[in-house]
């Protein structure tokens, strides 16, 4: 659990509300059952942080549906039916916006903010609303993921702290710009820049051109290859189009999936539900 108290305050978010759309109480405790959870508690730090941790353990990161050409609306309802009755996952726009749908119903002061993913092989920043993350504000603010993948599993306190878990180290520089801090990671003592995150609380639907951009363009990482990840207490499962790879403490085991593999392993291993496979319009195109 990151300390409560931070070594240097590197910056600080004023609370917004987020969504303009709430979990009715019985969607609420839904999603927590999905999570293992039988309750709400009052919010606190060690609640929210066995929240997350619980979502990352249990709720896949995964692009299937924007692999398969089904279209992801921006809508947290649709992300709620695809987690919980779906026994899915999503990307950012579904996960973390179901996130602090949830939260909020819980009474946790967060706010969505926008940040810009580092794509190394460019050596570029992505635009505005590359990645939607969360603030959640208690005795200090938090920064808060369960939609990036291989991230941190607890809040972040927004300080110089540095914090770790099984894939490694993780700690919140400030950025060239005043409102803007990075957040970085090491395996081992080499730190790489994940994303910067803007400190301004945004709209759900400023993210809406971007979740579209996501979907269609080839420059996404998302179009052009299947993922669905799991983090595991030892360290994560994978599945790909092509690999079931599994990270353990640092080594990967690698495995080639054969033709119909992804989906037999979907619903025999993960209890994945409801249609998989490429639609008839992807089909035909």
């Amino acid at each position: 659990m990151p300390s409560p108290v931070p070594n240097h305050s590197v910056g600080a978010v004023f609370f917004a509300p987020p969504l303009g759309v709430e979990l009715r109480p019985a969607e609420l405790a839904a999603y927590l059952q999905r999570l293992g959870l039988a309750r709400a508690e009052r919010p606190s730090l060690p609640f929210l942080t066995r929240l997350q941790r619980r979502h990352l353990l249990r709720v896949p990161f995964e692009n299937l549906d924007i692999f398969w050409g089904r279209p992801v609306p921006l809508d947290v309802h649709r992300a709620w039916s695809k987690v919980v009755e779906l026994r899915r996952g999503g990307f950012c726009y579904e996960l973390n916006a179901l996130f602090a749908a949830a939260l909020s119903a819980m009474g946790f002061q967060v706010s969505l903010l926008s940040a810009r993913v580092w794509r190394k092989h460019e050596r570029i920043w992505g635009p505005e609303y590359d990645h939607l993350t969360l603030a959640v504000t208690l005795d200090q603010t938090y920064l808060v993921d369960v939609g990036f993948g291989d991230a941190f599993r607890a809040p972040m306190p927004l300080s110089t702290v540095v914090q770790s878990d099984v894939s490694g180290r993780y700690r919140l520089v400030q950025a060239e710009k005043a409102d803007e801090l990075v957040l970085e990671h090491a395996v081992r003592e080499h730190w790489r820049s994940l994303f910067r995150v803007s400190q301004e609380p945004r709209s759900l639907q400023s993210f809406a051109g971007m979740n579209a951009w996501h979907q269609t363009s080839a420059a996404s990482p998302f179009t052009g290859h299947a993922v669905f990840t799991l983090a595991r207490p030892w360290g994560r499962l994978t599945l790909t189009d092509r690999n079931a790879i599994e990270t353990r403490r640092g080594r990967i085991h690698r495995l080639r999936l054969g033709a119909g593999e992804l989906e037999r392993r979907l619903r025999r291993l993960y209890g994945v539900r409801g249609p998989l496979g490429p639609t008839a319009q992807t089909l035909a195109a």
